[in-house]
């Protein structure tokens, strides 16, 4: 420097202050460039997670709201088989998937307005049988229905399984002898104030129900 002349030296001074500068700025941009790349990455994990949480959380509301039922259906329909439904189908919409009804089934003896429920077998009877039990279930219903020609005849509907007293309807009750529709009422009445029947011979705590009246239907009621 002691060789250089005032100019030379300012020149000198200029070239490492912008030496200095530029290395200075070089650092601080890799720094930047750093942080910047660690918070974005941050923050795309934290909205994939928020998104995957909505995402969950829709597919289980639709689940929710679209439950299905699988009911068996066999007998005077076109295509028998295992079928797929939204809950709360009705029999006349199992028949539909099952490609309708065969030409001599007997719609007469079946309810097909009834709504299913899952695990559900539904025999479609035809003209020709004498005794049509149309639905049967191991969970659901407690009740299989079937019918009967009656001397007229015409269709007689019988019971032919043990009634449950826990979740009987008004109806199932009073195909029990001696089981009027005010009877039937109290019973649903005594299950609301008192709750299920831990036993068929509780019953008896109902009003109206006495020993001999018990005896009539004790074999065809039961309690699960």
């Amino acid at each position: 420097m002691k060789n250089f002349n005032k100019r030379q030296k300012i020149i000198v001074i200029c070239i490492c202050i912008v030496l200095i500068g530029t290395i200075v700025y070089c650092v601080y941009a890799s720094q930047n460039v750093n942080n910047e790349e660690i918070f974005f990455d941050g923050k795309t994990d934290n909205q994939e997670d928020a998104l995957n949480n909505v995402l969950e959380d829709k597919n289980e509301e639709e689940k929710e709201k679209t439950k299905d039922v699988t009911v068996y259906i066999t007998g005077a329909v076109n295509t028998p088989g295992v079928y797929i439904l939204p809950e709360g189908s009705r029999i006349a919409d199992v028949i539909d998937k099952a490609g309708g009804l065969a030409d001599d089934a007997d719609t007469g003896a079946v309810n097909l307005a009834y709504v299913i429920e899952d695990g559900m077998h539904i025999i479609l009877p035809r003209k020709n049988e004498e005794e049509k039990e149309y639905i049967t279930t191991e969970s659901g219903l407690d009740v299989n229905n079937t019918t009967k020609k009656s001397d007229d005849g015409g269709n007689k509907q019988i019971s032919s399984a043990k009634i449950n007293i826990n979740t009987a309807t008004k109806e199932q009750l009073e195909t029990l002898t001696g089981i009027g529709p005010s009877t039937a009422d109290k019973i649903i009445e005594y299950r609301k104030e008192k709750g299920n029947f831990k036993s068929a011979e509780d019953i008896k705590n109902v009003n109206g129900i006495g020993e001999s009246k018990y005896n009539k239907i004790k074999d065809k009621i039961c309690v699960k």
